[in-house]
């Protein structure tokens, strides 16, 4: 979008902020002979004698005028179009005005780059299948759904073997050393008393 000074035109009405002259792509080049195809331009001339260029395709004016809007931060009561779009005002718009316009417009040549660059982009958004708003940051783009990190793949656990009472089994640990083996199958061979058990009553009058 350029801004240049506005020359002497129609004026607003005092509730008026901005003044939007759309030119057509064939108009436009008049000034400019390498000006693409397709490719308009709104002039937008506010009170404060600035002037906004806007470009857009041929295709996107019926919606020229709300984009204008979100770029000024106006609202449709503070502007008027010429030539008239409906729902806007509009101010009657002379030959000799048309001309100091083009002068204007020819006097910046950053629009006929921005033009250009609006054209290639445009073109190629619609070749790729994509939508030339986003592509040309016309609108923000929706931020993507965050991307939930993966779950671990939690490895089932084998449950540990039961411990085996080896004092029930009578089996004895392969950790033992040898000399401890041999000492303990030694004391769990079945040994015979050669003693025999005092019977109660004996046991009772040695108290």
């Amino acid at each position: 979008m350029s801004l240049l000074m506005m020359p002497e035109l129609p004026r607003m009405t005092n509730s008026q902020s901005a003044l939007i002259v759309l030119i057509d792509a064939e108009d436009v080049r008049h000034a400019f002979a390498s000006w693409p195809d397709e490719i308009c331009l709104a002039a937008c001339l506010m009170r404060d004698g600035d002037c906004n260029m806007v470009v857009f395709r041929r295709d996107e004016r019926p919606h020229i005028a709300e984009r204008i809007m979100d770029v000024l931060r106006l609202a449709a009561r503070d502007i008027c179009f010429v030539p008239q779009v409906p729902g806007f005002e509009t101010r009657s718009f002379r030959y000799s005005d048309e001309r100091r316009l083009m002068a204007l417009v020819a006097s910046d040549p950053t629009v006929l780059d921005e033009a250009i660059d609006y054209a290639v982009n445009y073109t190629y958004a619609l070749e790729e299948g994509l939508d030339p708003a986003l592509v040309l940051g016309l609108k923000p783009r929706v931020p993507a759904a965050p991307v939930s990190a993966p779950k671990p793949v939690q490895h089932s656990t084998p449950a540990p073997a039961p411990a085996v009472d080896r004092k029930s089994t009578g089996e004895l640990s392969p950790l033992l050393p040898e000399f401890l083996r041999r000492s303990a199958e030694q004391a769990r061979r079945p040994r015979f008393v050669s003693v025999r058990k005092p019977k109660l009553a004996v046991l009772a009058a040695q108290y």
